[in-house]
């Protein structure tokens, strides 16, 4: 008999991170305007979507610490993505703010790609790919848990942290963003 697979909680935490990853796209948008939405509502929808995830996000971080949502983490084999915000920048952003917004079939084109985009980064867990935490100096390590140490569930985790590199074996204070994403308190 087959044991169903662990989703992870926190699930519209982890929208809120894909949707406040997209900020920067959507301030372009605001500033490139469309002929397909007259400006009065095409760039009011675009800053919502850009600050109103980041807000949320920042409101996240924020009663993870007022709650102490606080976590040990044991760090096995870390490994350093800062080339991750890279890929984002040059994947995502930059051919979906290209696109021309002009003619309406290809607005709405643009927008299915968004939806399709919005799917992967959350089901294969990359919503803590942000630009925020790049500029506040955080790093993303993603971090397979030490197998010196037994009693820990196994599964890999992903840190935000201002460190430099991880060192196998250290204990590391972190709040709970979602249930695999975390921020070195």
């Amino acid at each position: 008999m087959k044991s169903a697979p662990i989703k992870e909680g926190l699930q519209m935490t982890r929208l809120i991170m894909v949707l406040s990853s997209m900020a920067p796209l959507f301030l372009l948008w605001a500033v490139g305007g469309s002929q397909t939405l007259q400006d009065l509502y095409f760039i009011p929808a675009c800053l919502f979507l850009a600050i109103a995830p980041t807000f949320i996000l920042c409101r996240r971080v924020i009663v993870a610490k007022r709650n102490n949502d606080c976590q040990t983490k044991t760090i096995g084999k870390a490994e350093d993505h800062r080339d991750h915000i890279l890929v984002y920048l040059f994947a995502m952003l930059l051919p979906l703010y290209t696109t021309n917004l002009t003619e309406s079939r290809e607005f709405f084109a643009t927008l299915l790609a968004l939806v399709f985009i919005i799917f992967l980064f959350w089901n294969l867990n990359l919503h803590y790919m942000n630009l925020l935490f790049a500029i506040l100096g955080y790093r993303v390590f993603t971090v397979n848990r030490s197998t010196t140490n037994n009693f820990e569930d196994k599964s890999t985790f992903v840190l935000l942290s201002k460190r430099g590199f991880l060192t196998d074996g250290e204990k590391i204070e972190a709040y709970r963003l979602s249930d695999s994403v975390f921020i070195e308190k």
